[in-house]
């Protein structure tokens, strides 16, 4: 095809998370060189952000996550009217809902070129069988819509190419990066974040979803307690389990223990946390992992998605097993016990986001899939 001129993003939701941050990411990096215009479900963080770098913006009323059929159809007419407007030269999915109702849109309207990025396939996450089935069964439907499909980790291109999503020559590989962060320093991280400057603190940022495990670092966290009670756990993030994560602190009797809720420009906070953890039990290529290694933090995250492609054990951190938490408990002891690998792996860890997953090599590589 000729040199692309207009580039539509579209995702799912807007709220604040992997896939809306890649896609804020590719917008912002990418226009100066291009047309860009965004689309998302919802009325959230990524349309404040978006504005405040003069990024054209689309909210999409019946773009929702959960499948709903008369919504979905109702997303389809109106995504296929935002394409005839901009009309794109390429048209760039992110997220399930979006990659397979966007790409039979852009296909209906014939938008030149549809890319897919694949953020962790949803068949992964915890659900029924026929459930999985379903979206297996989705995937591989609107891949035959799609030109290229980018997965953010190596393992989910392997995920692809063992469901049968697609051929293996549309399946490629672009990890995600991040670009330098000026974190506060801990003194004043804790201070902002109201936390006492002289205990330990154990920390993560993510969405509260299911996904996320942050119910198995909350029953380690009873665990850990019993061995090393001058503890605090701190959780940055929002969703909607934020009232069944705080029954279960207080079912455990851990509500001095814990403290959760959102704080904007999060990874600006890192260097309040003495331990970075990530109890996932499905995830793409997680930013905050990625945060944390530049915040040369220790990092406990459990082996599941393109973790393991961030995080070596005992190299530049800890793996445990998902849902496991015992060995979760276990893992973040171990760090507190022995200081000296604590500073090892999170130095590590350092070294090693600055070598293999910047941003500015993400986006060299997606403007070539762009361009071929």
């Amino acid at each position: 095809m000729a040199q692309p001129s207009k580039i539509l993003y579209l995702v799912t939701q807007s709220e604040w998370g992997g896939a809306s941050r890649y896609v804020f990411d590719l917008a912002t990096h990418f226009a100066s060189d291009y047309k860009i215009a965004v689309a998302a479900g919802g009325n959230d963080e990524l349309f404040t952000k978006l504005s405040e770098k003069n990024i054209e913006n689309y909210k999409l009323k019946n773009l929702v996550r959960e499948i709903n059929l008369i919504k979905d159809i109702k997303a389809y007419f109106e995504i296929k009217k935002l394409i005839r407007k901009i009309k794109p030269d390429i048209l760039h999915l992110n997220s399930s809902k979006a990659g397979v109702i966007g790409a039979i849109a852009g296909r209906h309207t014939n938008v030149k070129k549809i890319i897919y990025t694949v953020h962790g396939f949803v068949f992964n996450e915890p659900m029924a069988g026929w459930q999985k089935q379903i979206y297996i069964w989705a995937e591989k439907f609107s891949a035959k819509y799609k030109d290229k499909l980018i997965c953010v980790s190596e393992y989910d291109r392997q995920t692809g190419i063992i469901n049968k999503i697609t051929s293996e020559n549309k399946l490629i590989t672009i990890n995600n990066g991040i670009e330098p962060i000026d974190f506060l320093s801990k003194a004043a991280a804790r201070q902002k974040l109201n936390l006492p400057q002289d205990e330990i603190i154990v920390g993560t940022i993510a969405n509260f979803y299911l996904t996320k495990g942050l119910t198995y670092l909350i029953t380690a966290a009873k665990k850990i307690t019993k061995v090393m009670p001058n503890l605090i756990f701190r959780l940055i993030g929002f969703g909607r389990l934020e009232n069944q994560l705080k029954a279960d602190i207080k079912k455990l009797g851990l509500e001095n223990k814990f403290f959760l809720g959102k704080i904007l420009n999060a990874k600006e906070y890192l260097l309040a946390f003495d331990i970075f953890v990530l109890p996932s039990v499905k995830e793409g290529f997680s930013y905050t992992i990625l945060e944390a290694m530049q915040a040369g933090l220790p990092i406990v995250a459990t082996r599941v998605g393109g973790i393991p492609e961030m995080i070596q054990d005992k190299i530049n951190g800890l793996l445990v097993p998902p849902a496991d938490s015992q060995a979760l408990a276990d893992a973040i002891i171990e760090l507190l016990k022995n200081k000296n690998l604590a500073i090892q792996l999170g130095n590590q860890a350092k070294i090693d986001i600055n070598q293999k997953f910047n941003l500015d090599k993400m986006v060299f590589a997606t403007e070539k899939v762009y361009q071929d």
